[in-house]
């Protein structure tokens, strides 16, 4: 019988420091909380975990994502979003995140407000009577340089 998807996330999230692991579980249901309805899909990576919450199927809409790895949690936005106290971090080229301390930074304060100005700006509207789906998504792959056909031919010998 496969696990539930509770049960499959508790997995990957062993991996983790207990206090990580802590700090991911208390923080996971404020977001679900805040984003009824959506897609919860899971990126198993070597060195993290990654839960976007997405109005879709596909994890690059998502409106947050929580990053999980072995020393910190951090909720990523979208790079367009305003960040009028400066609080988001990174230079990335579509998403900046914030370091998580305490899970009830999501319930009041900064993080909460950045969090309401990322569901207003996706302009998606929520449903409370659809409950969360999480979605268990394979790693990324990188694809790796092939050699060309010419170089993986042995030069004749002379």
């Amino acid at each position: 019988m496969k696990p539930t998807p509770s049960a499959q996330l508790s997995k990957l999230l062993s991996r983790f420091p207990p206090e990580i692991v802590a700090l991911a579980k208390r923080t996971l249901p404020k977001l679900r909380r805040a984003f009824p309805g959506t897609y919860e899909l899971v990126y198993d990576y070597a060195g993290s975990l990654v839960v976007s919450f997405s109005p879709t199927e596909q994890g690059y809409e998502g409106i947050v994502a929580l990053s999980i790895d072995p020393r910190r949690v951090r909720l990523y936005f979208d790079k367009s979003l305003a960040d009028p106290k400066g609080l988001l971090e990174g230079a990335g080229s579509k998403v900046r995140s914030v370091t998580l301390e305490a899970a009830s930074q999501l319930d009041r304060g900064d993080v909460h407000e950045l969090v309401a100005a990322a569901i207003e700006h996706s302009g998606v509207t929520f449903t409370r009577t659809v409950a969360t789906r999480m979605i268990f998504k394979s790693e990324a792959k990188k694809s790796k340089p092939t050699k060309s056909k010419k170089a993986m031919k042995k030069s004749p010998k002379k």
